[in-house]
């Protein structure tokens, strides 16, 4: 059994010890920016209805006082997210609580959290590269094109606003990211040139390191999206309005974590466990933006 014991917990054992220094996930990115809906006590399904687009031809000249005909359906399609467990144990035994100078149980339930947090994002950033529509491509650089590129296929859609850029590490701070658009350092023989800046945004991204928005996206990132896609260095981000992605959260809420006692192991099991289930509802709103990231 994979016990937190004297074994283990090793770093706060009979010393002083400074503050404890814990690697964090980046979460909670996805959860503002999709539909969310929860369920309520008997259900573990939420439902979340796709409205097909009707076209402005479905819309024809009438005659004063006569009878408009014409029926236009308004049609529907269901799409279902099922409630499922997402869980993650850590049993810490007495001996090494006694032993930490430091908060071993509550740093415990911090960790656990954050792992299933970062498990959220990890299955919603996950619908990005389901999506059919496609901008940039395997072995292919990022440029701010395959960006206004996913603009208009949104747009063409009629998407609604806001739309969100959702990126990977090395697609927003790479050599081949976002930032690195933005700003030319270039040497040209021996040479080097001042830095040129694009602008307002070159200007943001040389002070702050970051962009929070381009090219009429909001922009985030997230450590979840994988950056070596079919083991070609490429990184699965992608585009997508707020209808694209449905999350049905559990009737009692998120998660929770519990703790239970074991006296005959001496130790206390901690459980975390989140509630949800997740579904691309309309897949014209998002764009996969796979792109060169080694």
């Amino acid at each position: 059994m994979a016990e937190t014991d004297t074994g283990v917990a090793v770093g706060g054992l009979g010393k002083i010890v400074g503050d404890a220094v814990i690697a964090f996930n980046h979460t909670n990115v996805m959860y503002p920016l999709v539909t969310a809906k929860q369920t309520v006590k008997g259900a573990i399904t939420v439902q979340f209805p796709d409205y097909t687009k009707v076209a402005s031809s479905s819309v024809g000249a009438a005659t004063d006082g006569s009878d408009y005909s014409s029926v236009t359906s308004i049609t529907t399609a269901a799409r279902s997210a099922t409630i499922s467990e997402h869980v993650i144990r850590a049993d810490v035994t007495d001996l090494a609580v006694m032993g930490n100078a430091e908060d071993l149980t509550g740093n415990v339930g911090k960790i656990l959290g954050n792992a299933v947090s970062a498990k959220l994002d990890a299955d919603l950033t996950a619908l990005g590269i389901a999506f059919s529509q496609t901008e940039c491509g395997a072995g292919t650089s990022l440029a701010l094109s395959h960006v206004f590129g996913a603009m208009r296929q949104l747009r063409a859609a009629s998407a609604p606003f806001p739309y969100n850029l959702i990126l990977s590490p090395k697609q927003v701070w790479g050599s081949k990211g976002i930032i690195s658009l933005l700003h030319d350092d270039a040497v040209t023989g021996s040479n080097s040139k001042p830095m040129s800046l694009m602008g307002a945004k070159g200007e943001e991204a040389m002070a702050n390191g970051w962009v929070g928005s381009i090219a009429g996206f909001d922009v985030y990132w997230s450590d979840q999206i994988g950056e070596d896609i079919g083991s070609g260095g490429d990184a699965a981000g992608f585009a997508f309005s707020k209808g694209a992605i449905g999350l049905g959260v559990g009737a009692n809420g998120l998660f929770r974590i519990e703790s239970e006692r074991n006296a005959s192991f001496r130790s206390t099991e901690y459980v975390a466990t989140g509630f949800w289930g997740e579904v691309e509802i309309k897949d014209s709103f998002g764009v996969y933006i796979l792109s060169d990231v080694s």
